[in-house]
Order: structure tokens, then C-alpha cells, then sequence
């Protein structure tokens, strides 16, 4: 059971501005740091939010994302 789910926009909008970097990036911190069996990333469908996007939302916190870069 994941303590932590990253939930990155998939969505148009947000691919073109380079989210499956985004979760590229995510996805190797999470394993450099051990945390594969805490921390799940999670590509989703579009958020409706596109002009905030790339958005990323981390749960159970709930915290909002708005123009994540991969840096």
C-alpha cells in the first residue's frame, strides 16, 4: 500500500508542455531515494485546468501543482 500517490496530468495540453518528463523525472528521484514501495506516480486525464498546466496533484495531502516543470 502506497502512502503517497503523484497524480500528473496526461491530458493534451499538458503532454505538449512535457509532463512524461515530469513523471520521468518523479519516477527516478522516487527510486534514487528508496521510496518505490511508498510513493506511486500516477499519469491521469486531463484536469480541466490546461491553462495551469503541466498540474500535478499529491495525495492524500490533496496538494495542487500548477506550471511544473521537469527541473
Amino acid at each position: 500500500m502506497y502512502r503517497s500517490h503523484v497524480l500528473v496530468c496526461g491530458g493534451t495540453g499538458c503532454t505538449s508542455s512535457n509532463s512524461p518528463k515530469i513523471i520521468e523525472q518523479f519516477e527516478t528521484q522516487i527510486k534514487e531515494k528508496g521510496l518505490e514501495d511508498e510513493v506511486k506516480v500516477i499519469r491521469t486525464g486531463c484536469f480541466g485546468l490546461c491553462a495551469l498546466g503541466p498540474v500535478v496533484v499529491v495525495y492524500p495531502e490533496g496538494c495542487f501543482y500548477s506550471e511544473v516543470k521537469p527541473e
